[in-house]
């Protein structure tokens, strides 16, 4: 039964973002097409939310994204996909979740890395145990896309750029700076993610525990893989974080803008001050105050 409307859900939420004009979608880049491309990169995010309104006046209160709509009717009326930039440069997507659908009142990130090859991508998953939520689809401007799901269930989504990925540069505020991944199994995870999208996985040598790793490509730290916390709710999930300049001033925003603080800043700056937050309607994601800004860009 899970599967199933884990299924449906995908359908939809796919439904969502091809629907509103696909042929518009903006490159990942408003600038000059770099041309180049850096596998394992995260270069997209998607926010599937039942109330785009409100997670849009939510996101540009809190970061001070752009939001430009982009429409397409159809016989069950417009569907509206929303870019948000920042600074002129597109850094998520949100699209609509029908309320009809289970759980429909909670938003979800969903975050994109870069692959050579999605078919590829695709069958590496599926060989892996893992299964393809919403299959291949190839956007004119955008490029070809897919989401999939680990053997846990923790969904991620793969793009190949037609234009080429977003450069290698350190984020600004307002920019997308590193994942996190929660697994209930870290080294099989590892395994199924260095066969998807060809990280490598190493040890996170900047703690004791065995079984925290850093997914890495190109010379770069991208992501971090920790075990599932102990809590009967927890789910194995991506969480997905944004630099800001003032990490507690972040988290008093988003109160302010009608979210939730789920884990607070520590009350003592450390090198990377985190907080996880959660937007109007639930959707989760983790705000980064980097405190040495020299150091490399993708690893708080």
């Amino acid at each position: 039964m899970i599967r199933r409307i884990a299924i449906a859900l995908g359908v939809v939420l796919w439904s969502a973002v091809t629907m509103a004009g696909a042929a518009d979608l903006p490159p990942l880049s408003d600038t000059t097409p770099t041309g180049a491309y850096f596998p394992g990169k995260f270069i997209w995010a998607d926010l599937f939310t039942a109330d785009p309104a409100a997670a849009q006046a939510f996101y540009t209160g809190l970061f001070g994204w752009e939001a430009t709509p982009i429409e397409r009717p159809s016989a069950s009326g417009p569907h509206t996909y929303i870019i948000l930039t920042n600074g002129g440069e597109p850094v998520a997507g949100l699209a609509r979740l029908p309320a009809r659908m289970p759980d429909a009142v909670h938003g979800r990130w969903v975050g994109y890395v870069s692959v050579p090859d999605v078919a590829k991508a695709l069958e590496a998953a599926t060989a892996a145990g893992g299964r393809v939520l919403f299959p291949a689809k190839e956007l004119p401007r955008r490029g070809t896309q897919a989401i999939v799901v680990d053997p846990e269930g923790a969904e991620l989504g793969v793009l190949h750029a037609s234009a080429g990925d977003p450069g290698e540069y350190t984020p600004d505020p307002g920019d997308w700076t590193w994942a996190q991944l929660f697994a209930r199994d870290p080294a099989a995870a590892g395994r199924f993610y260095a066969s998807l999208a060809g990280w490598e996985v190493l040890p996170d040598t900047r703690g004791a525990r065995p079984d925290v790793f850093v997914f890495a490509s190109g010379g770069y730290s991208r992501a971090s893989l920790v075990p599932l916390p102990p809590r009967p709710q927890a789910s194995p999930n991506w969480l997905l974080f944004v630099r800001v300049v003032d990490v507690k001033a972040a988290a008093a925003q988003a109160i302010r803008l009608g979210g939730r603080v789920l884990v607070p800043p520590s009350d003592t700056p450390t090198e990377y001050w985190r907080a996880v937050i959660a937007d109007p309607t639930g959707a989760v994601l983790g705000v980064v105050q980097l405190q040495a800004p020299g150091q490399a860009k993708e690893q708080p």
